[in-house]
């Protein structure tokens, strides 16, 4: 009975033992994947706060490829300008999936016009075997969409913000129909100024509009970052 107990007892160690072993493996391979996917492609070339407290970074694309070069190139001008002027901001995000790297740039100023904060945002998606950029048509070829594809999202996700507008009484439906909402926003095509961008494997894309108008509705879209699901 003792010698069952014991050999009972060596086998729960032992069990424990490859357990651990085993989670400690999952850990690391983990790690050093996510740091191989999330860090290599993508680094901080610079990064900037002017005496306006306006916050800038600059990327770099670790591609060994004559578009990567231009698109550094590009890049790092715009940012030289922003940080210049003292009162814009330039920052980035970027995504590592199966088949591409998807970098985004914003450039935040202050429109001279209206006087209100405006973006232009671009986006550069590069396939991650040659490091070539991929053109807006293949990737919509890839992932099997089309512009319909993303006309048809936008106009589902703007009339259901034109909803919530009503409902949230900024304006009423006849002081301002949806035609009236687009105008405001500043869309004449629901597929200009898209911007493809590659997340999770997934297309979705970036599509800016103004935020800014005489029903003040900037609170409603302080959280708006522009990102759009293909549905």
């Amino acid at each position: 009975m003792l010698k069952e107990a014991r050999i009972y007892v060596i086998l729960i160690v032992a069990l424990i033992v490859v357990t651990v072993v085993i989670w400690i493996s999952m850990a690391v391979f983990n790690s050093n994947e996510s740091a191989n996917t999330n860090t290599s492609y993508i680094t901080v070339k610079d990064e900037n706060t002017s005496s306006y407290e306006m916050e800038s970074r600059c990327p770099t694309i670790n591609l060994d490829s004559d578009d990567a070069k231009e698109v550094n190139d590009e890049i790092e001008r715009e940012y030289n300008s922003t940080v210049s002027s003292g009162k814009e901001s330039f920052d980035f995000d970027y995504a590592v999936n199966k088949d591409y790297l998807s970098l985004v740039t914003f450039y935040i100023y202050l429109d001279r016009e209206t006087n209100n904060p405006d973006v232009i945002i671009n986006t550069y998606n590069f396939d991650l075997d040659s490091g070539a950029l991929v053109n807006d048509s293949d990737l919509l070829d890839d992932f099997s969409y089309s512009y319909s594809d993303i006309s048809n999202s936008l106009e589902k996700e703007m009339k259901s913000y034109y909803q919530q507008e009503v409902d949230s009484m900024y304006f009423s439906k006849e002081e301002c129909d949806y035609n009236c909402f687009l105008d405001l926003r500043g869309i004449d095509n629901y597929t200009d100024n898209v911007k493809l961008f590659v997340r999770d494997n997934k297309l979705v894309f970036y599509r800016k509009f103004n935020v800014y108008s005489r029903f003040l509705e900037d609170q409603f879209y302080r959280s708006e970052d522009f990102l759009f699901e293909i549905e």
